[in-house]
């Protein structure tokens, strides 16, 4: 991904929607997935956009009517493997299309099946995951934590007993020669094995309350974690029979609430509080920081290797990865400054697509410098 040239990132093409997102945009095969809302907040939108032009190639909307906090939208990214798309909504609808046309494979609700059936404050929020053919989610029920699914048909693989949901989104991994999923529930970190449902380890952090929004990231046999009560906090993993991994770093001041990470070539990046940190993996030292307007809530980030590309209040900026200092390599407004966006961007094919508000955007990076 190049930089922004002086005079900006050209803008492409930009279509209107109906709500306001707040799940991922997911690009694949020329093709654009949001997770939209109705002009009367009454209903759920998934639509299929070219990737060239913004076209509205299809849409599928279908009720979806509550009251939650921060909106009725759905929070999850849409997820695309082959000729199928799965869309997950704020009220637990879970739903398998066909790429080309839409067409409904399959669907099912993951809180009134497997759930326990309670009022929802946020809404279930992590993005579903494919993991050797199963689709994992996490519904929160007692005898239902966390369930596979058969990701073609819908049909129960397992169903896990557990905590009641987290808000951050799973991951998949192998330690050792064990394929497993890693992830928040409620109260605790957990691995699961993939094959069976059984839960392999548990890691509950000192500090309680913790929303559990941001996602792991793994670098080798590390678990690297941020949330807003507990900080960062890195963990080595053992050998399945051994244990639970061991913290073997921490770093408290990056504290997001809900901005994941990155990782790059042994360093972390990540914004919370007014400041986005560079810090070494896994001792988590700070190796430098920088204060900026918009980097007070949430942010996005995204990386080529070479450089850093993080979006945030309407915001674009670029800058050198694995530096010991910020060196900024290119700015740009987006959107109006101050602008939510809380829709992580995709990159496709030299192309940035973002959400603003109610605004989809696609941004040419054709011409901008390498």
């Amino acid at each position: 991904m190049p930089v922004p040239p002086e005079e900006g990132l050209p803008l492409k093409w930009e279509v209107p929607l109906q709500g306001e997102p707040n799940a991922g945009i997911a690009v694949a095969d020329g093709r654009v997935f949001v997770a939209d809302r109705d002009f009367l907040n009454q209903f759920d939108r998934f639509v299929c956009l070219s990737a060239d032009s913004g076209e509205l190639i299809w849409q599928m909307i279908v009720p979806a009517i509550g009251d939650l906090d921060y909106g009725n939208s759905s929070r999850s990214t849409p997820l695309v493997q082959e000729d199928s798309v799965w869309f997950q909504s704020a009220f637990g609808n879970v739903y398998c299309c066909r790429v080309k046309d839409g067409q409904l494979m399959w669907q099912s609700n993951a809180i009134s099946q497997y759930g326990a059936g309670r009022e929802l404050v946020w809404g279930l929020c992590s993005s579903p995951l494919l993991a050797d053919g199963k689709l994992i989610l996490n519904p929160g029920g007692p005898k239902s934590s966390l369930v596979a699914l058969n990701a073609q048909t819908g049909e129960l693989r397992w169903s896990t007993p557990g905590n009641d949901y987290g808000y951050g989104s799973f991951i998949a991994a192998r330690i050792g020669s064990q394929n497993v999923v890693i992830g928040h529930d409620k109260t605790t970190l957990g691995a699961w094995d993939v094959a069976t449902g059984n839960r392999l380890w548990s890691v509950t952090p000192e500090e309680s309350e913790d929303f559990n929004v941001p996602t792991p990231l793994i670098d080798g046999n590390h678990v690297i974690v941020a949330t807003e009560n507990n900080g960062c906090r890195v963990y080595k993993m053992q050998d399945l029979e051994t244990g639970p991994p061991e913290l073997i770093g921490r770093q408290p001041l990056l504290n997001p609430e809900t901005s994941t990470p990155l990782l790059v070539r042994g360093m972390l990046y990540g914004v919370s509080e007014g400041m986005l940190y560079c810090l070494k993996v896994p001792s988590l030292e700070i190796v430098w920081k920088k204060t900026a307007t918009a980097f007070h809530s949430h942010a996005s980030l995204m990386s080529d290797g070479e450089r850093i590309y993080l979006v945030a209040d309407g915001e674009l900026f670029v800058f050198k990865a694995a530096s010991d200092r910020y060196q900024e390599l290119g700015h740009q407004e987006l959107y109006r400054p101050g602008t939510p966006i809380y829709s992580h961007p995709a990159v496709y094919k030299n192309h940035l697509f973002t959400i603003g508000k109610n605004q989809l955007r696609c941004f040419d990076l054709t011409g901008a410098a390498d």
